[in-house]
Parts: structure tokens; C-alpha cells; sequence
């Protein structure tokens, strides 16, 4: 795993580049990071483009032996364009149109501003897209795909929706628009869903759905479209990413074609309470974990293109990182099979919106910082396990009997967000809650779509997987009557692809699948404590309860304790062809049953499991095995039998890294 840095050429004096440039390579840094905001110095003003001062800065980095990522500057367009074209901002929900003075306000929609990213774009791959000293690109930054009620984007919006559907009927059909007589005449009537000013759920989720979709497509093809013009151009070295963000929301990174890869921005420390009382300072137990097996799979290859560096200064509170946390998060970005860690920035600003932020180096520009000399530490660490490399080394078979695929789908994200019925749902908790249990056996987990293929993997899970269509429900009864083992989880199958509610029984597609019968659902206040019990477990809920009907040859798992409902099955297990399908209908406050029963899924198809605390991980990847601590707690890690200890020691500490 390489390492490198961001630095911001046009931030410092000029006479500042050759001793910044050369701290950074004796720090260990391999590659450096250019041009992400820079588009005000790239073209100050309209078609006058200047590159002297960017061509010098690569120079510079390249006399220290340190590589290239260029960066596209499309997300920060400059003054003069705002100032001549003022469409080319966004409109939010509320009608306000953005401006100069921030970043990532524009709309890839507005055929003005297309016309200037094609250019700027086209005149730095003519640029650099032969030079050697360019490793790769990175695309735009962090794409995130706000909603955009502007003009331009309504227009592309009616003509998305005119390709999907062809004619208004299949439209007013797919949208239920016999509701309320919103049904549409001709497509140019349309008009975008604001979730806004009708408070959620007082607007079709089906035109919801769809706008997400919409949105999320067309921030993919701006971002493959600026690829595919360097590539017309780049050598065959150079490859193209983008940085989403390390848990995306709107954008939908598995829309994209023509990337090479995708890397994201990770930031684990954000003023959140985590696992433990040390938590808000080791970040999220499940972050990195998820990032790395969510894009990893997309491309073959990912990479932590920013990683936080020390302190931040965006969050709602800014704490500082524990001692040796950044080193544990790259330690685990290596152990998730990252193959670069880049950090956000270099020097610490001393202007503009982040003066806040750590860097590698303080405001003197010289002295490192305490995540500056954690990153040179790991460089060192890294230099030394190249020398250990055996690249034929193959994953032990007792890790690949337990190979898992995680179900995901950002549709389902999506509608499950607009129509939460309960203000407790959380998406993203409950997928953590899965993620951690499999994570617990010591399973090596990859996030899988549809259309992927599922028998390599002899476990599935799919999480609360609400919009399922019979093709794949056909696809995971094949899977597990050919000998798979799957999990789905509550709010699964309610709902076809367009978000409606077949004519059936309760989730009743599912029933030929699961054995079993959704009777009703349940969800109780946020000061609700109904039970659930396991054998002589007890466990608390309040988000959420599927009431299930086992039918014969179907086994209970676990039951509902109290409520009107006591005694009524809470999560099933049964046998299918060469398989099994587990049912867990509930969500638990601290998602224990669902660690139970995910666990028991391995012990009972014949597979042996690891028994890892909350928060610890251990990965594999190239003949090493890295274990790192999230906890608040000191924790037992075995090594393998006929393994050496490269780095750290058992118990392993929070914060700490045993490789």
C-alpha cells in the first residue's frame, strides 16, 4: 500500500514548493496530490488557460520522487463563470439558488456548465494526459449528488423519465398517480418531488424513488463523462478514479462506467459517540470496514484518497483522535485491501474555511504533526512488509469456507429512508448491526449486487432488502437450494422495484422463500422497551418487529416476549434444497440477537468461527493477518497457528495494530 498527500501549489509562496515537496518525500510520502480546487488559477479567465505554475509544481514533485494525482477542479467553479452564467448553480429545496463563495453547488445537469467542465477538462488531459510523471486522476471531489430543483435539472429530470417509461400512462402507472390525482397529462408537466414542502411522505415515494435514481445517474455521467475524455487522450499508465465519500448517500458509486476504479474519503473521528467512552476519539467501529468491502469490489482495486489526518474542523464537535488511532485506520485500510492512503492535507491551512483542520505539518510548514509522524510510521511499517511479500500466498481455506456477500442496493436505501414509518429507522445502523455480526466470525465480507454472482459465496446476507422483484427472489431461492446460506432481515420483499406493494399478502413473494408468513409489523416509541427471547437470552427492541407465521418444516429462532403478540415467532430458520433462509424480523437496541443468530448461520453449516469483541477486526490479505481495536477495551487476539508476529502485541490495546 502506497502512501501520499495532498498539497495545494497555488496556497503557499512559490519559493515554499521545493522544501514542502522535499519534507514530504523525506517523511516517506511516494505521491502527492494536485489541482482539486484549483480551477480560478487554471483558467482565471474565460478560454485563457494557465499551466506554468501547475507544469512547475509537478517538476518540483517529481525532483523529489514523488508521483502525480491530478485532480479535475470542476467542483470549484471560478467567479467569472458564476458572474456570466449564474444557472449554472443549483436551486435546494427551499428555491434558493447557490453562488460563488463555496464548493460543489453546481448542477451537472446545466448544459452551460458541462460545456466549461468539458473544456477545462479537455485542455488539462491534452496537458498531462501523456506525461509520465501523472500516475493517475482523480475526478471532481467527494461527488455527492445533492438535489437540484434548478431549471436545467427539471428538463433532464422530464427527459430521463421520458427514456425509462416512453409513455406518460406507463409513468402515471408506475407512480400510483391515481392517488390524489397526480397523474400527469405529458411529461413536460412533471415536476420534481420536494420531499421538503410536503413533509416526506405527502408526495409519491415512487417519484421520490425515481428522482434519487435520476440523480444519482447523473452524477455518474458527469463523472464518466470528464473520464472518458481523458482516457481519449491519457496513456495507458494513467488510471481514473474518484473520491466518493466514505459512506455515500445520494450519488450511487456502482452507477459509474467509466472509471477505473473507485476510492473514497474517510474520516472516522466526526463528534460522534462510539463504541465505548473512548469511542469519540477511535471513530466508528464500522466505517472503514464498510468502505473498503462496498468499492473494492466495484473495480477490483480501492484506495483512501483522503484520510483524516489529526483533528477536523466541520464536525459538529471536533475532539481529538487518540494516540495511535490514524495509524490504526490505515493499518485497517491495508487489511481491507486498499491499495493507496492518501491524507487531506499536507500543511495545515492558515486561511480559508479549515484552519481548523490538521495536516501532516503545522502552520510553520515544517513540524509534524502527531498524525504526521504516525503516518511516517506506518510508511516505515509498510517498506518493511514489502520486504515479506509473497505474492503467491492464498487465502487460508478455514477464511474461505466463510466467505460472505452483503446484499446491497442504494435503491433500497433510498425508499427505505423516504418511507421509515418510524423516526427511530436508521438504514445505516441497521446495516452496521449485520456487518458487525459477520464481521464477529472473522468472515471475509464483499458487498455484492443483483447482478452479480452469488455462488461464490456460501453465505448472503441482505439486509432489510425492501424492493426485490421475482427475478431475484428467484436468483436467492437458486442460491440456496444449490447450497447457499442466506439471512434477510425485517422490511424485506414489501415492495416491487417501483416501490408499490404487490397485490399479495404481507411480503407474501417471500413466503415460498423464508417459510414464512409476515403477519403484521410493529414499531414502538423511542422510550419502548418490548423483549425478544433466544433460548434463555432476553434481548430489547423498539425500531422495529415483523410478526411472523412459521409454516411446517419452518423452525422458530426466537419470539416475542410481551406486547399483544407474546409468543408469535420474531425470526425463522428452514431448510431449502442444499441450504437455509433465515428470517430476522426484529431489530435489537444493541443488535446482540442478530450477532447470535448471523454466528449460528456458520456453526451449523460446519464452519469455524472466530469470537471477536465488538469493534475489534481481523482481515487477511496477502499472507498477512492485521488486527486492529476500536474499542475502549484491551482484547485477546490468537495469532494462526504457525503465524509470526511482525508488529504489536496481544492483548491488543485500543488503538492499537497487530500485524
Amino acid at each position: 500500500m502506497s502512501v501520499g498527500a495532498y498539497y495545494y501549489p497555488e496556497h503557499w509562496p512559490e519559493a515554499q514548493w521545493d522544501r514542502d515537496l522535499a519534507k514530504m518525500a523525506e517523511m516517506g510520502f511516494e505521491f502527492t496530490h494536485f489541482a482539486e480546487f484549483a480551477w480560478a488559477f487554471l483558467e482565471p479567465e474565460e478560454g485563457r488557460f494557465e499551466f506554468g505554475w501547475l507544469d512547475r509544481a509537478i517538476e518540483t514533485a517529481a525532483k523529489h520522487g514523488l508521483k502525480v494525482i491530478l485532480c479535475t477542479p470542476t467542483p470549484a467553479p471560478p467567479a467569472w463563470m458564476g458572474e456570466r452564467h449564474p444557472e449554472i448553480y443549483l436551486i435546494d429545496a427551499e428555491g434558493r439558488p447557490h453562488g460563488h463563495g463555496g464548493r460543489a453547488w453546481v448542477s451537472p445537469a446545466e448544459p452551460v456548465f458541462r460545456e466549461y467542465t468539458r473544456k477545462i477538462v479537455a485542455a488539462m488531459a491534452e496537458r498531462y494526459g501523456r506525461d509520465t510523471r501523472i500516475s493517475g486522476w482523480q475526478i471532481d471531489n467527494e461527488p455527492g449528488a445533492p438535489d437540484d430543483f434548478s431549471p436545467a435539472a427539471r428538463t433532464a429530470f422530464q427527459a430521463w423519465l421520458k427514456s425509462r417509461y416512453e409513455t406518460i400512462d406507463k409513468l402515471n402507472e408506475a407512480w400510483g398517480a391515481a392517488f390524489w390525482s397526480l397523474r400527469y397529462d405529458r411529461f413536460e408537466q412533471v415536476v420534481i418531488p420536494n420531499v421538503s414542502l410536503f413533509q416526506g411522505d405527502q408526495t409519491s415515494p415512487h417519484a421520490v424513488l425515481d428522482f434519487r435514481r435520476f440523480t444519482a445517474d447523473v452524477q455518474a455521467e458527469y463523472l464518466d463523462r470528464q473520464a472518458s475524455i481523458i482516457r481519449a487522450v491519457a496513456g495507458s499508465g494513467q488510471w481514473i478514479t474518484t473520491n466518493y465519500t466514505n459512506i455515500t448517500d445520494n450519488a450511487d458509486p456502482r452507477r459509474n462506467r467509466a472509471l477505473d476504479f473507485i476510492s473514497f474519503t474517510m474520516y472516522p473521528v466526526r463528534g460522534t459517540d462510539e463504541l465505548g467512552p473512548d469511542g469519540f476519539r477511535l471513530g466508528s467501529p464500522h466505517r472503514m470496514a464498510s468502505a473498503c468491502a462496498f468499492y473494492r469490489p466495484i473495480g477490483g482495486v480501492t484506495g483512501v484518497m483522503e484520510l483524516q489526518p489529526g483533528q477536523v474542523n466541520w464536525a459538529a464537535i471536533n475532539p481529538q483522535p487518540m494516540p495511535g488511532a490514524i495509524r490504526m485506520w490505515m493499518w485497517h485500510a491495508f487489511a481491507g485491501g486498499s491499495s493507496f492512503v492518501c491524507t487531506y492535507r499536507f500543511r495545515h491551512p492558515t486561511y480559508g474555511s479549515e484552519l481548523y483542520h490538521d495536516g501532516i505539518v503545522g502552520p510553520d510548514g515544517v513540524t509534524p504533526s502527531r498524525g504526521g509522524l504516525e503516518f511516517a510510521r506506518v510508511i516505515e511499517e509498510m517498506r518493511r512488509l514489502r520486504t515479506l511479500y509473497d505474492p503467491a500466498a492464498q487465502m487460508p481455506e478455514r477464511l474461505a469456507a466463510r466467505r460472505t456477500g452483503f446484499l446491497w442496493s442504494h435503491e433500497n436505501l433510498w425508499d427505505l429512508d423516504n418511507h421509515k414509518q418510524t423516526s427511530l429507522w436508521d438504514t445505516w445502523r441497521h446495516r452496521f448491526i449485520y456487518q458487525a455480526a459477520v464481521k464477529s466470525a472473522g468472515a471475509p465480507l464483499e458487498f455484492v449486487g443483483e447482478e452479480d454472482d452469488f455462488s461464490r459465496f456460501p453465505f448472503l446476507i441482505a439486509p432489510a432488502y425492501q424492493l426485490m422483484d421475482e427475478a431475484l427472489i428467484a436468483k436467492l431461492k437458486a442460491h440456496v437450494e444449490n447450497g447457499g446460506h442466506l439471512v434477510l432481515s425485517c422490511r424485506s420483499g414489501q415492495k416491487d422495484k417501483n416501490g408499490r406493494l404487490p397485490e399479495t399478502p404481507w411480503a407474501g413473494r417471500l413466503r415460498p422463500l423464508m417459510g414464512a408468513e409476515v403477519e403484521f409489523h410493529d414499531v414502538l416509541l423511542g422510550t419502548g422497551r418490548g423483549h425478544v427471547g433466544r433460548g434463555k437470552a432476553s434481548y430489547e427492541w423498539n425500531v422495529w418487529a415483523d410478526v411472523l407465521r412459521p409454516e411446517t418444516g419452518t423452525t422458530v429462532e426466537a419470539e416475542y416476549s410481551d406486547q399483544f403478540y407474546a409468543g408469535k415467532a420474531a425470526a425463522t430458520v428452514r431448510r431449502l434444497g442444499r441450504g437455509t433462509v433465515r428470517y430476522i424480523g426484529v431489530e435489537t437496541k444493541d443488535g446482540a440477537l442478530e450477532r447470535e443468530i448471523v454466528r449460528a448461520m456458520y456453526k451449523e453449516a460446519g464452519i469455524a468461527i472466530d469470537d471477536l469483541p465488538p469493534g475489534v477486526y481481523v482481515e487477511w490479505r496477502d499472507g498477512f493477518f492485521t488486527a486492529v481495536n476500536y474499542s475502549s477495551s484491551p482484547a485477546q487476539v490468537r495469532s494462526a497457528a504457525g503465524s509470526e508476529i511482525l508488529i504489536g502485541r496481544t492483548p491488543l490495546l485500543p488503538a492499537e495494530v497487530l500485524v
